[in-house]
């Protein structure tokens, strides 16, 4: 890993595109650009995208929502985000995101580590479109399997 002594920039010509759940995902800036500090991934979310309920164990998640809408949902509440608008989602609380409608986000967390979950889970693609079906039992499967490793605990099934 480098020290993070210079920015990392993310290129769109320098990513793999994942089918990861319903999403078509990619990782702009790797936590291995950042010393781990930090990591950010741009997820294009199908209209009813819901994961799990789910912790992340050490990292706050921040969600920018670059296009269409989206509602956070918390063991405290419910949080509606549109273009423009940004949820900050800390360590240690239960939550989940569901897209009212197609949606492009930026996720980042810090420090990093959804970037690797994401590549684990999902799927390498040429296919660049946004799914339009809810995941496979096979790409659930793999977030369970997969998830305490990354330091994220399932809570419970989707809120919808």
């Amino acid at each position: 890993m480098s020290t993070f002594t210079e920015p990392a920039v993310g290129r769109n010509d320098q990513t793999t595109a994942y089918k990861f759940l319903d999403t078509l995902s990619y990782v702009r800036v790797s936590g291995e650009e950042t010393n781990g500090r930090s990591s950010v991934v741009e997820m294009h979310l199908r209209e009813g995208h819901a994961p799990p309920m789910h912790v992340h164990k050490n990292a706050d998640e921040t969600v920018i929502v670059l296009d269409g809408a989206v509602t956070a949902h918390t063991a405290e509440g419910t949080y509606s985000v549109t273009a423009g608008e940004t949820v900050v989602l800390p360590k240690e609380q239960k939550h989940s995101l569901v897209a009212d409608k197609q949606s492009v986000v930026l996720t980042s967390t810090a420090p990093a580590g959804f970037d690797t979950f994401v590549t684990a889970v999902g799927e390498p693609t040429d296919d660049e479109t946004v799914p339009t079906e809810p995941p496979s039992k096979e790409a659930i499967g793999r977030v369970n399997a997969l998830a305490d490793e990354h330091n994220i605990k399932i809570t419970g099934p989707p809120p919808i």
